[in-house]
């Protein structure tokens, strides 16, 4: 069977891109993200506008893509009984192969597909030149206690204080610190403008209520920001480890197990039930730190990634086939 041509979103019915959109938030919400109830809306009327850059395939399959600085972050989501591997294979050559001169990667993920054909899917990326995958793991436990530890005192020789006490800059440059040489390092930023900037959506809910009773940062007595923990709300039963921070200089000092662990203790206090977090599967001390918190794997994902060859930037990669 033949697909028709993916379609500019602009060209597509309000109602119907409304919808998409909808069936976008609530198969990322079932993955266990956080996607604010407002940006539905917000998202169908850029599309039509052509605000933000998008395609659609059919009625059941849609692609959109936002640029910030070289990178393209973008998202694919098919839905309907047939040919849903080939619709997304589709839409992802359409944002790879239309990336602006100016843009050098893309970062991309699916939904609507089952294990089994997004194992397929990333099977058929993989062979384009420039094609990765990241493994992305779901981790949850239940958060009322016990908790391990017994009581929990804040770490010698630094000072618990408030989040939203901390300069955005600090934060922002402790984060890009604390990623630097791991295998999350760049995951969502390229320069630390950038990285500010996703702070500050952090921060600003766009990803979630943000939970400043359940977050929190550590200074040395200096005033030097040493670690943190952002929270946020996925339900009203659900609340997300979305960024925890250590200085570099200061690992191995127990300081990242306290901050999750002040964290769970602040959402049992705030009624949540459950925690959850992502991981990079290939982040090992990230993943030991909280298996041996308790938490476990409730489900994966996967980080489509394309960066375009050194050796020939004006190349278009083929649908791999």
């Amino acid at each position: 069977m033949t697909l028709p041509e993916p379609r500019p979103a602009t060209e597509a019915r309000p109602d119907l891109l409304l919808e998409l959109v909808h069936s976008v938030r609530a198969s990322l919400l079932a993955r266990g993200e956080s996607i604010a109830s407002s940006w539905v809306e917000e998202a169908a009327q850029d599309l039509k506008a052509g605000r933000q850059v998008g395609w659609t395939l059919g009625a059941e399959a849609i692609a959109f893509a936002t640029a910030r600085g070289a990178r393209l972050f973008g998202h694919v989501h098919v839905e309907g009984p047939d040919d849903r591997i080939d619709r997304a294979e589709t839409l992802l050559a359409v944002l790879v192969t239309r990336l602006d001169a100016e843009v050098a990667r893309l970062e991309g993920g699916v939904s609507g597909l089952s294990e089994e054909e997004e194992s397929e899917l990333g099977t058929r990326f993989a062979r384009v030149p420039g094609a990765s995958l990241l493994l992305r793991a779901r981790m949850e436990r239940i958060v009322p206690p016990p908790l391990p530890g017994g009581s929990l005192s804040d770490p010698p020789g630094v000072e618990r204080v408030p989040v939203r006490s901390v300069p955005l800059d600090a934060l922002a440059e402790l984060d890009w610190r604390a990623f630097a040489g791991t295998p999350d390092q760049n995951l969502v930023a390229d320069t630390l403008a950038e990285e500010r900037q996703t702070v500050a959506d952090m921060l600003a809910g766009r990803i979630g209520r943000f939970l400043d009773e359940a977050s929190t940062a550590l200074l040395t007595p200096e005033g030097h920001l040493v670690g943190a923990v952002l929270t946020s709300e996925n339900s009203p039963r659900t609340a997300v480890l979305v960024d925890l921070l250590v200085e570099p200089t200061h690992r191995r000092k127990g300081l990242g197990r306290f901050l999750v662990l002040w964290a769970l203790r602040a959402m049992t206090a705030l009624g949540y039930s459950t925690a959850r977090l992502w991981v990079t599967e290939t982040n090992r001390a990230a993943w030991a730190l909280y298996v041996s918190l308790g938490f476990e794997v409730t489900g994966r994902a996967r980080l489509y990634r394309y960066i375009r060859p050194a050796a020939d930037a004006e190349a278009q990669p083929q649908r791999a086939r």
